[in-house]
């Protein structure tokens, strides 16, 4: 197993844990909010967008350039 399949290995299971935490906060019964109420929260001040934008761009950096 090379370091890329390694990386991707652990960037696809940081995934499932979010994808488990959306599902935990969508049943209902723990306090977790949701991530578009995460993100709601974010988004209202100027700092807030700018990291979102910068996030998505270095996401979208490494992972779609090829």
């Amino acid at each position: 197993m090379s370091s890329h399949d390694l990386t991707v290995a652990v960037y696809g299971l940081i995934g499932l844990a979010g994808l488990g935490l959306e599902l935990l906060a969508w049943s209902g019964r723990t306090r977790v909010p949701r991530l578009g109420d995460v993100l709601a929260d974010v988004m209202r001040t100027r700092s807030g967008r700018v990291g979102v934008v910068a996030g998505w761009a270095w996401l979208g950096l490494h992972f779609f350039v090829r």
